[in-house]
């Protein structure tokens, strides 16, 4: 079964089959605590049965091979267990946190321990004295006896700056709600769900199409679901090679004979109409462009030149990019290239590896391989902002990762989530305005 949408030149075809096999939407933190919750809600399980007997229902759920020996079977066998971690897990799984499976898996398994190793692994542990925020949807582990050994593990529902509030399973052989001063010593540390994050947010993606007219396209970050298409009927009126978007009304372009020009858009609602393009200065041999959305412009030339400008005005004339920057004179050999926050930037090379940088100043950055190979299948990467990617596909294809923590520098945590469009997005040029979509 197929299902197209035309506007314009830009068709967009996708086969249902194929994006519903796709990899599952990244987990929502959000979602983790309303699961927790409702079972806490559910009287029918939110309790050992008989009390005090260790048989419950999540241990059934997770663990089939734990003895059942007087234990009841409503929905699945009940099963005999401690069942702290296997409460945890029943959240996250439901939820659909990677890496957690029915069952033991790689790491996750029905200790209360096991929690700190899967953070440890994936990149998501932090020790209570590390001073860091819980968030919605952690696992909270907790160490009684004081002799170093983990042996409880809860979902954190929410903190402040000295509360941490969760919801626990095997507390008093029920679900129970408790609340804990962020300084207690019981408390060992917090294990972030890998890939859940909340998003929220309309990407908004400029294009240009090979004969020179503009395309506007909204994207729902959180579900990847395209909307309209808006193809403008004037063209550029000149051969554009980059583009970074400003602001949603705000465009930089640069030209084969190395001008500069910013392109403002009257309107991208019920149709794409721009005014005609203002002509800012020549010398801009740029074959990339990316604005952090923060003031800083980036671009790369020649043999991997990277540039660095500051835009000290929403609709820039030539006097309004200054502080010129020389970043690094070679070395920046990438195939694409984002930005993805403030001084922070994402691209891919012709092998395949997917890089982030953290910029400082000229000759002051770092380099953070996130994937070693497979993205060269892209010519394009944008990000909104929040974590989100998408990599375009020269068949037309275009595709959403989600990265847990864009500004951690580790790869672990970056999730593909589908298709966006099997093919269709036909532009050469695509770019993304920055800070449209948050986690």
């Amino acid at each position: 079964m197929l299902t197209a949408a035309v506007v314009g030149a830009v068709t967009f075809t996708a086969t249902l089959g194929a994006i519903a096999s796709q990899e599952a939407a990244a987990a929502s933190r959000s979602e983790i605590v309303s699961i927790a919750q409702g079972e806490y809600d559910n009287s029918t399980r939110n309790v050992e049965r008989p009390m005090g007997s260790g048989c419950n229902y999540y241990t059934g759920f997770m663990r089939n091979w734990k003895s059942s020996s007087g234990c009841p079977h409503h929905g699945v066998q009940w099963r005999d267990s401690d069942w702290c971690a296997d409460f945890v897990k029943y959240a996250w799984y439901k939820a659909g946190v990677r890496k957690v499976i029915v069952g033991d898996g790689d790491v996750l398994t029905g200790w209360a321990r096991s929690f700190k190793e899967y953070g440890q692994t994936y990149g998501g542990w932090h020790a209570r004295s590390s001073g860091y925020t819980p968030q919605p949807g952690d696992a909270i582990s907790f160490d009684w006896e004081g002799n170093g050994s983990i042996d409880h593990v809860g979902v954190v529902k929410s903190a402040n700056s000295s509360t941490v509030y969760t919801i626990e399973g095997n507390s008093s052989d029920r679900i129970s709600q408790r609340s804990y001063s962020r300084s207690d010593g019981d408390i060992v540390g917090y294990t972030e769900p890998l890939g859940a994050r909340d998003i929220s947010g309309t990407a908004s993606v400029y294009g240009v199409l090979d004969d020179g007219r503009l395309t506007y396209t909204p994207i729902d970050a959180a579900t990847g679901d395209r909307g309209n298409v808006r193809v403008s009927t004037a063209a550029l009126g000149f051969t554009p090679v980059a583009m970074a978007t400003l602001n949603f009304n705000t465009l930089l372009i640069t030209s084969t004979g190395g001008q500069l020009y910013r392109v403002d858009v009257i309107t991208n609602r019920e149709s794409l109409r721009y005014e005609r393009p203002v002509h800012l200065g020549g010398g801009w041999t740029h074959r990339l462009l990316a604005y952090d959305g923060s003031g800083h412009l980036y671009g790369i030339s020649g043999s991997g030149r990277l540039h660095r400008y500051t835009i000290t005005a929403t609709k820039p004339g030539a006097g309004n990019i200054t502080d010129y920057k020389i970043i690094e004179e070679s070395g920046f050999t990438l195939k694409t290239l984002t930005a993805t926050g403030p001084d922070w930037l994402l691209g891919t090379t012709s092998g395949g590896a997917l890089l982030s940088y953290k910029i400082s100043g000229p000759g002051s950055w770092k380099r953070h391989e996130l994937r070693s190979s497979t993205w060269q299948v892209f010519d394009h990467l944008l990000s909104p902002g929040g974590g989100v990617y998408f990599g375009h596909r020269p068949e037309g294809s275009m595709f959403r990762y989600v990265d847990a923590n864009p500004y951690d520098g580790n790869g672990k945590d970056l999730t593909g989530n589908g298709v966006v469009d099997e093919r269709g997005w036909t532009q050469t040029l695509l770019s993304a305005q920055p800070n449209s979509v948050t986690s």
